[in-house]
C-alpha cells in the first residue's frame, strides 16, 4: 500500500471548514460591522479599543489560528473544485499552487500580527 499524505489536508481541511463557519461571521461582526459607523470621533475611538484587544497574544494567536486554518480550507476546496473540473494531468502543481498559497498567506498573517 503506498503512503499517503491526504489525510493531513483532509484534517486541515475540516478543521478550516469548523473555524471558519463558527468563527469567522463572529469575527467579521465584531471587527467590520460593530466597529464601523458614522461618527468619525466614535469610530476612532472603536478602533483604539479594536487594536488594544489585538495586542493580546492570545488574541493574535486565535486570529492566527482561525486565519491560517481557514486559508488550508480554502486551498483544499480550490484544489479538489479544479481536479473535479478536469484538470488533473499536474496533481503536483496544483498542490504547490494551492497548499502553497495557503503556507504563503499564513506566513503574512504570521507577519501582520506580530508587528500589530
Amino acid at each position: 500500500m503506498s503512503k499517503s499524505n491526504e489525510a493531513l489536508w483532509w484534517s486541515l481541511f475540516s478543521a478550516g471548514g469548523v473555524l471558519a463557519a463558527l468563527a469567522v461571521p463572529a469575527l467579521v461582526l465584531s471587527t467590520g460591522f460593530l466597529v464601523a459607523t458614522s461618527d468619525p470621533s466614535v469610530a476612532a475611538e472603536r478602533y483604539a479599543q479594536l487594536q488594544s484587544v489585538l495586542g493580546w497574544r492570545i488574541v493574535q494567536l486565535a486570529m492566527f489560528v482561525v486565519v491560517s486554518l481557514s486559508f488550508f480550507h480554502c486551498a483544499h476546496r480550490i484544489r479538489h473544485t479544479l481536479m473535479d473540473l478536469g484538470v488533473r494531468g499536474v496533481p503536483l502543481l496544483l498542490m504547490v499552487t494551492c497548499y502553497g498559497g495557503a503556507l504563503a498567506g499564513t506566513v503574512a498573517a504570521a507577519v501582520i500580527l506580530v508587528k500589530f
